[in-house]
């Protein structure tokens, strides 16, 4: 059987963010029933080297069963030479005979996915009238989110902050002409999350780079960067009086630094905690007042790259 290797571009065409917020949804509504596993990724850090070797792994069981596995380097050095720094392959072989079938561009598979969950989290957590979104960074999960959120909701105006405001500018300069709303740069984080109704922070910071006392009542945040245990971009008093969700329980313990200092804190619990998954089945509840704060905690999972990996390689013809 012939083997299928899809570069980015064909990623890009081939799973489109709309499309790819049903396939996320279904793909956690399958990890909560139990039709999909996977283990705790698994983090190498090479001596002198500014980044990590990842490796995830799911496998499905029905109605197909197929393995997706992700071999990512994170290299923190990439934005400055004009590149994603994550890259790497996601990996689709057959669940039965362990044969490969599919080499698929993982830049391109995890920078569509994580931004099509975090929409997916948005369509189920933020306020119906929510209308201005703040964006917090400016690389490439920045303009997948400027993507996928505003198909989950009529934003009328969108906000850009960035560690300098000269970034945010430049990015607001970059893609303005084909910003789904009007874009502007802030002058600063705070300035941006306190006019906002859904925030999103998508930044490598190591220390905390938003506060609790900036997000409004009624706020949805989509805290998207920082996984890695030793990293926090938003502040973990946070967790105290919202309501919060992740991607999985087991990678927010063991990934997040910001949950693990609240835990630690005492401020919050792991089972306080829902996963999207719960909320999609019905299993727990999400918003429930227009004055809450909601908060979606995104760690990344292979069972969203095998999910997203499935239907690109459908779409291209592949047997999968």
């Amino acid at each position: 059987m012939s083997l299928l290797i899809l570069d980015s571009d064909q990623v890009e065409r081939l799973l489109p963010m709309r499309d790819c917020i049903r396939v996320m949804e279904q793909a956690l509504a399958d990890l909560e029933r139990g039709a999909v596993t996977q283990p705790l990724r698994s983090f190498s850090i090479p001596p002198g080297v500014n980044g990590a070797t990842v490796w995830m792994s799911a496998h499905r069981s029905a109605p197909k069963p197929m393995f997706g596995t992700k071999l990512l380097f994170v290299l923190g050095d990439n934005p400055s030479r004009g590149l994603d720094s994550h890259q790497g392959q996601v990996i689709l072989a057959d669940g039965e005979t362990g044969q490969i079938r599919a080499l698929l561009d993982a830049s391109a598979v995890t920078g569509i996915r994580t931004a099509a969950v975090s929409a997916l989290a948005t369509r189920l957590l933020a306020r119906e009238d929510a209308r201005v979104l703040a964006i917090i960074g400016t690389g490439v999960q920045a303009r997948k989110h400027l993507e996928s959120i505003p198909l989950v909701r009529p934003f009328t105006s969108v906000l850009i902050a960035g560690h300098t405001p000269d970034r945010a500018r430049q990015f607001v300069d970059d893609v303005g002409a084909t910003a789904p709303c009007p874009i502007a740069a802030a002058d600063t984080v705070e300035s941006a999350v306190r006019a906002a109704d859904v925030v999103v922070t998508v930044t490598d910071s190591h220390t905390p780079i938003l506060f609790r006392e900036w997000l409004r009542p009624g706020t949805h945040l989509n805290a998207v960067g920082a996984s890695r245990p030793m990293h926090w971009e938003i502040d973990p008093r946070i967790y105290a009086d919202v309501v919060a969700f992740c991607d999985r329980r087991e990678s927010l313990q063991g990934e997040a630094g910001d949950f693990r200092q609240a835990a630690q804190a005492g401020i919050t619990t792991l089972d306080a905690v829902g996963e999207l998954g719960e909320l999609i089945v019905g299993k727990r509840k999400g918003r429930t007042s227009t004055d809450q704060i909601t908060l979606f905690r995104s760690l990344g999972l292979a069972v969203e790259d095998l999910a997203a990996a499935e239907f690109i390689v459908a779409g291209a013809g592949g047997s999968g």
